[in-house]
């Protein structure tokens, strides 16, 4: 192993930057809990953000309803408000292939989250326009099976990635991805009103 001039050291085989080993602040034994209650607090610390947005999904139209808005979703059409998240998306996904500032990397990927929420919110309301009763849990089952696959193939992926290129390869995926998706959801809808 190498160390580079900020004293990380670098690993010959992954030519990554590897941080110095340091004492962790707390350790589990110092929380005064047990083991399972230990896993418990970080489970549920790590579920929270999922918790918190999938929670209130069931209350959006009586939420809607009471505060008196009206979905853009539903205004504007599908396609319109996908294609925007999808470009505010790829728009974040530039300025975070770009930066060249970790400030300026945080923003990008705030503005790339802001466009990666329109797609969720889009295809449940989709599949709700398709689908009802029996085949809408169909559908949403495998689509879950996905979501549920993605988190656990992605950082496998992020590696494979990194093996080919330094970090930004991970952008040109997304990037792609975004392009690819805003094609084929445009040309499946045109698709559609032509048939």
């Amino acid at each position: 192993m190498t160390t580079t001039a900020q004293g990380l050291r670098l690993n010959k085989f992954e030519k990554l930057p590897v941080a110095p080993i340091t004492e962790p602040s707390v350790t589990p034994g110092q929380l005064d809990i047990s083991f399972a209650e230990f896993v418990a607090l970080i489970a549920a610390l790590i579920a929270l953000t999922a918790l918190s947005i999938d929670i209130m999904l069931p209350a959006l139209p009586a939420i809607g309803t009471a505060l008196g808005v009206s979905s853009e979703n539903d205004r504007l059409g599908r396609k319109p408000v996908l294609l925007a998240g999808l470009a505010i998306f790829i728009a974040g996904t530039l300025g975070a292939l770009l930066s060249g500032s970790f400030k300026t990397l945080l923003a990008a990927r705030l503005i790339q989250g802001l466009g990666a929420a329109s797609p969720r919110v889009v295809a449940m309301a989709v599949v709700r326009d398709r689908y009802s009763g029996r085949e809408m849990a169909r559908v949403m089952s495998f689509a879950m099976m996905v979501f549920i696959i993605i988190p656990v193939l992605a950082p496998s992926v992020g590696q494979g990635l990194l093996h080919l290129g330094d970090w930004r390869w991970t952008f040109y995926a997304l990037f792609a991805l975004g392009l690819a998706y805003s094609r084929f959801w445009d040309g499946a809808v045109t698709a559609a009103r032509s048939a």
